[in-house]
């Protein structure tokens, strides 16, 4: 059904009597100001920039204070529509109209690609419109909720979903991620743009290792069209592989899987905004806060990871020898975020470690499959797998009691709405009026009613998961098991190693641009190999060159190689050191790697 285009004429505030034409349509809001001369100026605010608007009413108590609230229509519903001035009472308090005008926020966040020294970012932008066309509240608060209306129209056609739909999202924050600050984050820069949207969550706080695996695992997940990491690349890893071990993984894996990042390195949220061309830094909260309001997604490849006890799922990484070490033993300096990257790869080239092992890869040109050609939207057929986790045909009793995980966002929406309706009184962009408008401006303050809900307990959730068969879980390839020799079409190097590195995104982390070349769906894993008899020197140039993409050299050398490959071994001689997966260590002993395209969808922006 083809929308209707929404026109009328306001006024500016900062010049008296300008003349402003406001259309809104499809395309999102058209602002054309007449200027001197009869000349006009005209600025577009795209509708993919938009995150959500808000009807505003100004009421004032007693004493004459100005009293913000949200839209009349959902808070007052006994108000009378007549012109004159009424008394009602809301909460308790009295509030009477002195002012018949109504007010529509419009928030958006617009690309700004003239900033200094050259960096692009997104900047929050408030367009105001005040109503007073008609002579009394009733009718202007009408004609403010027509426009609220259409501007939600337009996104849900945007989105692809229609008014009606409940787009919930299943927030999972780790408090201790990166600096320990992940719990800020998420209260003072992603909830205010969240109730700016009216984007509806469940929010729970992870207590400890495995803590989002397990709960993913068991979750009733019917009613989320997202599930959100708020913290480091570790988490999402959990989150990932509680997802592929629901013995209904099928289904669950097309839920749409998001990261705000919070931890020291993340690697997944820098891909994400790289290959989508969406600004990162200055403001990468900012940047994956609106990633999980686009409603897009995109395919992203996993990585089967096998050991001797356990199969894993990777989408990220998988390391042995220095990057590793670097990873794993910095932790000790966690408290310095970042940094502790840099101060620890010091002090592994001082000290520097070899490993003796066995390294075996399928190059991509060996690999009998369609993945040059594969449309992004068609992977290759998937299989179940039977685990090798026992504890995956057992569901824990008492793991989950709602009382301790959940926590309700219902206080921080109220907080944060006002700090974004405080945010606009800074805006740099004009307030738009209605004719008949006076020259006074009253900005709101409302409790959101977009808060989160108690889920279901623990008991409900049990008995839905066991109806279902807990017996085969996860996607399974065609390589053979680690047990079995590998196939002659494999190429095999022995020695000693100073570092074996696959990965399969652009950046391990947010300062570490590892594959330029990579994709989310090409179906290829890029492992690094670096063999002893490399100098320190030219190990320096190699980590130093990371941060821009150029570490590793045109043509493959007798110490430092990359090879696109579809499935890897690596088989350690001896009994000590590192391995990694996503930046999280893993069982030490022989590893076996297989490339799954597009198994699953994460979010990206527009």
């Amino acid at each position: 059904m083809e929308l209707e285009e929404l026109t009328d004429i306001f006024y500016t505030s900062d010049k008296k009597g300008q003349v402003c034409r406001v259309k809104l349509n499809a395309s999102g809001f058209t602002l054309q100001r007449e200027s001197t001369g009869g000349r006009s100026r005209e600025q577009v605010i795209d509708l993919n920039d938009i995150v959500g608007s808000r009807c505003i009413v100004v009421k004032k108590d007693r004493r004459g204070c100005s009293m913000l609230c949200t839209s009349a229509m959902q808070t007052d519903g006994n108000r009378s529509d007549s012109g004159d001035d009424t008394k009602r009472k809301s909460n308790s308090v009295t509030f009477e109209h002195k002012d018949a005008s109504a007010y529509l926020y419009v928030f958006a966040y617009i690309l700004n690609k003239k900033h200094l020294r050259n960096i692009i970012r997104r900047e929050r932008t408030v367009l105001k419109l005040r109503f007073r066309s008609f002579d009394t509240f009733g009718d202007n608060m009408r004609e403010a909720e027509r426009w609220y209306q259409t501007v939600r129209a337009f996104k849900g056609h945007s989105l692809g979903h229609s008014d009606t739909d409940e787009r919930r999202i299943l927030v999972l924050l780790n408090p201790k991620s990166g600096s320990g600050k992940a719990r800020e984050i998420f209260n003072r820069q992603v909830v205010p743009v969240l109730n700016e949207a009216e984007q509806s969550y469940d929010l729970h706080v992870t207590k400890h290792a495995n803590y989002a695996r397990e709960f993913i695992r068991v979750k009733i997940l019917d009613n989320y069209s997202g599930i959100v990491a708020v913290g480091g690349d570790g988490l999402f890893f959990e989150i990932l592989n509680g997802l592929l071990m629901r013995a209904d993984w099928m289904e669950a894996r097309n839920i749409p899987l998001g990261i705000v990042p919070c931890g020291s390195g993340n690697g997944l949220a820098r891909s994400i905004a790289h290959v989508c061309g969406e600004p990162y830094e200055p403001k990468p909260i900012l940047g994956a806060t609106l990633t999980l309001l686009s409603g897009k997604s995109m395919p992203m490849d996993v990585v089967r990871i096998q050991q001797q006890n356990q199969i894993l799922y990777s989408f990220l990484s998988v390391g042995w020898g220095l990057i590793s070490d670097i990873d794993i033993e910095s932790e000790r300096l966690r408290s310095l975020g970042y940094q502790r990257f840099t101060i620890w790869t010091l002090h592994r080239l001082i000290s520097l470690r070899t490993y003796r092992g066995k390294v075996s890869y399928l190059p991509k040109e060996s690999f009998n499959m369609e993945s040059d050609t594969m449309s992004l939207a068609d992977p290759l057929p998937l299989k179940h797998s039977r685990s090798c986790n026992t504890c995956l045909d057992k569901l824990h009793n008492g793991c989950f009691q709602s009382t301790d995980c959940i926590e309700t966002s219902k206080y921080y929406d109220v907080i944060s709405l006002q700090n974004s309706i405080n945010q606009s009184l800074q805006s740099r962009c004009d307030s738009w009026f209605s004719p008949a408008s006076c020259r006074s401006t009253y900005h709101s303050v409302s409790e959101s009613i977009y808060h989160s809900v108690a889920d279901e307990s623990d008991a409900e959730s049990r008995l839905q998961l066991s109806n279902l068969s807990v017996h085969l879980c996860g996607p399974t390839g065609s390589a053979p098991t680690l047990d079995e020799p590998v196939p002659s079409t494999w190429v095999v190097e022995e020695g000693e190693f100073v570092m074996v590195h696959a990965a399969y995104q652009t950046h391990l982390g947010s300062d570490c641009y590892f594959v330029p070349q990579a994709k989310f769906n090409d179906g290829i894993i890029y492992i690094v190999i670096i063999r002893s008899g490399i100098s320190r020197s030219q190990l320096l140039n190699f980590l130093m060159g990371m941060s821009s993409g150029t570490h590793v050299p045109i043509t493959n050398n007798e110490y430092v190689k990359m090879v696109p490959v579809t499935a890897f071994r690596i088989e350690p001689y001896d009994n000590e050191g590192i391995l990694t997966v996503d930046g999280e260590r893993i069982e030490f002993g022989p590893l076996q790697a297989e490339m799954l395209p597009g198994v699953v969808h994460v979010m990206a922006p527009k």
